[in-house]
């Protein structure tokens, strides 16, 4: 389960941080020798190259800026993960107004890798970041840094954006993974069905054989108790006999609710542990489609089965002990 929480919606230009760049630097060394040069040989024409060179300069320092500011920005988180996968976070930056937005570089916070965004007018951005996922509880997205240089390059214009989303991160599962508490069956009996036909051999997986009785119109021909009738003395058309079967103790079992009690673990196990082989066992049970329960302390999930009773049951004990 992922959790959305209120964010900032806008990136405001005063959220927006500028330096020269290294290249910024070196043109305003170069600006300083042209403005040297010209005051000591009273060029005219130095002092408009001068002008000219820093308007360009400011002109980039403000579109620098501009080119963050004023950017909506989203955040989604992924899927629930099992700890020890990476968890997924998408990011997206939106643009609302008519000017496009350029070269700006998206870097989380632990990552090396970055991605360039180029932002059509009215257009979006998106990409996914991975996380490492390394305990279980609520994860929070990284810190993401954005920059750009565009368009000149002169300035280094940048922001960090703290994601205020969150992804549930279960306990890892016991592998390899144990048995359920109570999935030993026994065998079944040899002569629990006839193998001459395969409706038999398709219940004896599931039932049991009671008994036989007298054949009654309607009773299926494949459930016909042929053992019984070839040693009856007279015609078989007159001494029919039907087999009856009823529920083996493995189709019992199948049916039979699992609690999966916390406390009930060998001492053994440390908390850690105990979460881990619940968290098996619930994939286990709901992968067989067996009722299942689960008790923690101060917390008592009843047996059921389906998509959200096992996610109820997978963030009950990610989020054992943890306020």
């Amino acid at each position: 389960m992922s959790e959305v929480l209120p964010r900032r919606p806008w990136l405001g230009a005063h959220r927006v941080h500028i330096r020269p760049s290294r290249a910024g630097l070196a043109f305003g060394a170069l600006l300083l020798a042209l403005w040297i040069a010209a005051v000591n040989y009273q060029l005219g024409l130095g002092y408009a190259l001068t002008c000219l060179a820093g308007a360009c300069a400011v002109a980039d320092m403000l579109f620098a800026s501009r080119n963050l500011a004023g950017l909506a920005l989203s955040a989604t988180p992924g899927a629930p993960v099992a700890a020890g996968t990476p968890a997924t976070f998408e990011l997206c930056l939106l643009e609302r107004s008519a000017r496009a937005r350029h070269a700006i570089t998206v870097r989380a916070a632990g990552s090396h890798t970055e991605l360039q965004a180029d932002i059509d007018a009215d257009g979006r951005w998106c990409a996914s970041i991975a996380v490492p996922a390394v305990r279980r509880g609520w994860l929070a997205a990284p810190p993401v840094q954005l920059s750009a240089s565009f368009p000149l390059g002169l300035f280094y214009a940048w922001c960090h954006w703290l994601p205020e989303v969150r992804v549930l991160v279960y306990p890892t599962p016991e592998q390899p993974a144990p048995v359920l508490p109570d999935s030993a069956h026994g065998k079944p009996s040899e002569d629990a069905w006839d193998s001459q036909n395969s409706q038999d051999s398709q219940d004896s997986g599931q039932r049991e054989l009671a008994g036989v009785r007298a054949y009654q119109p309607g009773d299926a021909l494949q459930r016909l108790a042929w053992r019984q009738i070839a040693r009856h003395d007279g015609e078989a058309g007159d001494h029919l006999y039907t087999k009856q079967f009823e529920a083996s103790p493995r189709a019992a079992a199948a049916a039979t609710p699992l609690l999966f009690d916390f406390h009930a673990l060998p001492d053994a196990l440390d908390t850690e542990a105990r979460l881990s082989r619940l968290s098996a066992w619930v994939l286990q049970a709901e992968s067989a489609g067996r009722p299942y329960g689960l008790r923690l302390a101060g917390v008592t999930l009843m047996p059921a089965t389906g998509a959200a009773h096992q996610a109820a049951c997978l963030r009950a004990l990610a989020l054992y002990g943890q306020p």
